[in-house]
């Protein structure tokens, strides 16, 4: 979930939602929660590939280097020369989060997000609300125990004054978390929560709760300036060049990105792949094409600004129907349109990424919860 409170150039002062991860889904909601990561309900455990390919592939013209893009046009972000090293399991989910986190940042080429002790204290506190409550999402409700603001903007206004506010958050039994690793492991696998933890705000709050039957786990996200990244960037992920990306994911997230084919609801999918622009750029007339090595192509549902105005607007994302091939590199190619302040800059970007070993995924819980033998987190 993305909040704005942002200076247009007519100098007024304007509060307007923009985006995602705001929970909802299977089961019964608290208003803006959901169950798992990015909610989703949903049966079964097949996964049938699709006879053709979506129609938002196109060909990957073999001129094309990692990288590259039309003169004048947006770019990718490179990623950091030499990779931030992921945090073990340490036990303290809170501490954990915020060194993952960091480091999966750093990777990308994004800043890390110092903590900020209001932020803290507005994450800690819903937090707190959740595991008091056995809740799960973003709201709150007056009256119950805990209460500190009914949506996370008013929560996060209240410590302090930001351009822009976002929040993601999980929660459930704590049979459904393997380690203090998988929170923020799991929120980052699902897509429209992995964009709001790649935005490019400059400040974050991370808190954990537990008691013996509920666990909570949220980042609160602030930033003091709309534009920290130059406007034609693109931040992508999995980023270029990574090697060991997951090669499945559990569709497991509200919002779905797989609203519009719920038979994948539930089922174990292909890991997926984002990119966005800063906060006030948009992204319009998407395309995306991911083949393997050997020119085979992957069929990924996308979700874009277009076909999610709700939930997207300087982001994309596109979900692989079924799971990648172990330790192969695959080459992701995508165009479209980005505008940023009024100006439109072509996107043409193409790049590669190295899978893990088949079956292996960031968050153990998704491939268990996927199997029906532990309780899924909520989101």
């Amino acid at each position: 979930m993305r909040f704005s409170r942002l200076k247009f150039e007519a100098a007024t002062l304007v509060t307007a939602v923009l985006l995602a991860a705001c929970g909802g889904g299977g089961g019964s909601s608290d208003g803006a929660g959901g169950t798992a990561t990015n909610n989703a309900s949903g049966g079964g455990n097949s996964v049938t590939q699709p006879a053709s390919k979506p129609a938002t592939s196109s060909t990957v013209p073999p001129s094309t280097s990692p990288l590259n893009a039309p003169a004048n046009g947006a770019v990718l972000l490179a990623p950091a020369a030499h990779a931030t090293a992921f945090p073990a399991a340490s036990g303290n989910a809170s501490a954990d989060g915020v060194a993952w986190l960091n480091a999966m940042r750093q990777n990308v080429g994004l800043a890390a997000l110092p903590g900020d002790a209001g932020l803290v204290t507005a994450s800690l506190d819903h937090a707190t609300y959740l595991v008091d409550n056995d809740a799960y999402g973003h709201t709150e409700t007056s009256g119950l125990p805990g209460f500190t603001g009914a949506d996370p903007q008013t929560r996060i206004e209240a410590v302090g004054t930001w351009s822009m506010m976002g929040e993601v958050v999980v929660a459930g039994q704590p049979a459904a978390f393997d380690d203090s690793l998988s929170p923020v492991e799991t929120l980052f696998d699902a897509p429209f929560h992995r964009i709001v933890m790649l935005d490019d705000f400059t400040s974050m709050g991370v808190a954990y709760m537990a008691n013996a039957s509920w666990e909570a786990f949220n980042i609160d996200f602030g930033s003091d300036s709309a534009d920290t990244l130059p406007q034609t960037a693109l931040v992508a992920y999995p980023y270029a060049g990574e090697q060991g990306v997951p090669t499945n994911w559990l569709a497991n997230e509200d919002p779905n990105p797989f609203a519009s084919a719920p038979q994948y609801e539930l089922t174990t999918v292909g890991y997926p792949v984002t990119i966005q622009g800063g906060f006030g750029t948009t992204l319009s007339a998407m395309s995306f094409t991911i083949t393997a090595t050997d020119g085979t192509n992957v069929p990924c549902l996308a979700q874009t600004p277009q076909t999610t105005p709700g939930e997207l607007s300087n982001a994309a994302l596109c979900v692989p129907y079924a799971p990648l091939a172990g330790n192969t590199t695959y080459t992701v190619h995508v165009t479209g349109v980005l505008t940023a302040s009024g100006q439109t800059y072509p996107v043409d970007v193409l790049w590669t990424f190295t899978t893990a070993a088949a079956g292996v995924a960031h968050a153990a819980v998704q491939q268990q919860g996927a199997q029906g033998n532990r309780p899924l987190p909520k989101f």
